[in-house]
């Protein structure tokens, strides 16, 4: 009950727990997709096909 108390009456510090949590969950997600195998080429591959997509325009006379 006093750690939420803590956290409860005083709104910065909730604030803040909020905003450390999340960091620290974008950058393990962040860290865990860069160092999954393939993320790269995948990604090269994808840069690549956007690249050399069709640029004609559908429907212009």
């Amino acid at each position: 009950m006093r750690g939420v108390l803590f956290f409860a009456l005083h709104p910065k510090r909730l604030l803040g727990l909020i905003a450390t949590l999340l960091a620290g969950t974008l950058y393990v997600w962040f860290a865990a997709v860069l160092s999954a195998p393939g993320v790269q080429r995948r990604k090269a591959s994808a840069r690549e096909a956007w690249r050399m997509r069709d640029r004609t325009r559908s429907g212009s006379s």
